[in-house]
């Protein structure tokens, strides 16, 4: 059994030299040649555009283009997290102090309540 049509396309872009990518057109074009089909049949086109869509190695570049998601991989940035007057340390509250802070000041916001011991209605 030979390559499937994902496995050819995936071989044309990897050999691709400028890695800008192809029409989903040309690529279909290839392969129908490549294979003999005839390039009226419109059902088999839609079957290898839906593999090509559903196969994580490829990715739309758009306007009907396609690369390889390799050629998009981010590169990993390393940080240099050393401590200078550029970047200083970051100190984190202790929780204890964080909720004691919360609590002072949802009191400081709620200070016109009713304390206790008072009467919520004040009588003429």
């Amino acid at each position: 059994m030979g390559e499937s049509e994902v496995d050819i396309i995936y071989q044309v872009l990897k050999s691709s030299v400028d890695r800008q990518g192809k029409s989903l057109r040309e690529l279909l074009q290839q392969i129908f040649t490549t294979q003999g089909w005839p390039l009226d049949d419109h059902q088999r086109m839609a079957s290898i555009h839906t593999q090509l869509t559903l196969d994580n190695r490829f990715i739309c570049l758009g306007q009907g283009n396609w690369g390889l998601r390799e050629w998009t991989q981010a590169k990993v940035v390393r940080r240099n997290l050393a401590y200078g007057a550029h970047n200083p340390p970051f100190h984190r509250r202790s929780l204890q102090n964080e909720i004691e802070g919360e609590e002072k000041e949802l009191a400081n916001k709620f200070d016109n309540t009713v304390k206790e011991g008072e009467d919520e209605w004040e009588e003429d």
